[in-house]
């Protein structure tokens, strides 16, 4: 169970927003994505430089949020996380999602 929503995700598949307010250009793009994307269990990373987020997809049981504003921070700048989402293909949870 996601300890973070309380829903059934075993965080296999997982994706979170951060915040990265110092990015200013393609070069800090460049950087946040290619320190993540180094990172096992990271899937994809998307910045959006106008927004001044990334959209991260990993594997959560290789790798936490945690881990990746970390490695965000090892490479100069601050991040915070604005939210998070799993990818749910259970049978339960697409019950739940119906009566929601």
């Amino acid at each position: 169970m996601c300890k973070d929503c309380g829903c059934h995700s075993t965080g296999e598949n997982a994706r979170t927003l951060l915040s990265v307010p110092g990015m200013m250009c393609e070069n800090c793009q460049n950087t946040v994505e290619s320190a993540l994307l180094k990172l096992p269990g990271v899937n994809a990373a998307e910045v959006d430089l106008q927004e001044k987020t990334v959209k991260v997809d990993f594997n959560g049981t290789v790798i936490t949020e945690d881990q990746l504003i970390e490695a965000i921070s090892a490479t100069g700048f601050d991040a915070s996380t604005v939210g998070h989402t799993h990818e749910h293909d259970g049978i339960m949870s697409k019950i739940t999602k119906l009566f929601k």
